[in-house]
């Protein structure tokens, strides 16, 4: 039985503005290797990105920057700016699934800014696990500290994410059930449509 559910933030509980995103990117790269924006240099960090596939935090980390560097560069810009709920369900089902069983997220970005701004109160959530404490996904700290921090067995445990190799592949690896939501990934142990399927089976699982 799962007695508890973690969340990753970007491209599950909220969506990028791709645009506004993407400049921000390519203007921290730009300061970080000292170079000015050019298609050369976005050419140089997306080849980067190659390497830490949907991961801008641990492609960071690989230059030698804080683990919190890019969700420092994230919290620097207006959360509107950025991010919008991935869809109109999210927030109530939330709420609804808060009252069942524990709710936690796992992200690479810090949440202090971004979650009360998304209309979502922080205080529905038992955990905020970020990269300010482990290193960025898909490094196994974060997985390892979520087992730590439910006090639970890992198979007791779900983590509900977006990406292969950064969501489910490390849940699997400490032995955390992986969930992708909007997505069909064979790899994952539950695939869900969207949010309302995930309260449809904690009702059914968790009660």
């Amino acid at each position: 039985m799962i007695k508890h559910i973690w969340f990753d933030f970007s491209e599950t509980i909220a969506t990028i503005h791709r645009d506004r995103h993407n400049k921000l990117r390519y203007d921290s790269y730009s300061k970080v290797v000292g170079k000015p924006v050019t298609s050369e240099l976005i050419q140089e960090y997306e080849e980067l990105c190659i390497q830490y596939p949907n991961n801008n935090s641990a492609v960071f980390n690989s230059l030698g920057m804080s683990a919190s560097y890019w969700s420092e560069q994230v919290n620097s810009v207006s959360p509107g700016e950025l991010y919008r709920l991935k869809d109109e369900d999210i927030l109530k089902v939330l709420e609804e699934i808060s009252k069942i069983i524990p709710i936690s997220i796992f992200s690479n970005i810090n949440q202090d800014k971004t979650l009360p701004a998304l209309g979502i109160d922080p205080k529905l959530f038992t955990h905020i696990l970020t990269t300010g404490v482990v290193r960025p996904k898909p490094a196994l700290d974060g997985f390892y500290k979520m087992i730590e921090l439910s006090n639970l067995k890992p198979e007791e445990i779900l983590y509900i994410g977006d990406h292969l190799e950064k969501d489910v592949l490390p849940a699997k690896k400490v032995g955390i059930k992986s969930g992708v939501v909007f997505e069909n990934l064979k790899d994952a142990d539950y695939s869900f449509e969207n949010f309302k399927q995930i309260l449809e089976f904690v009702k059914a699982n968790c009660i």
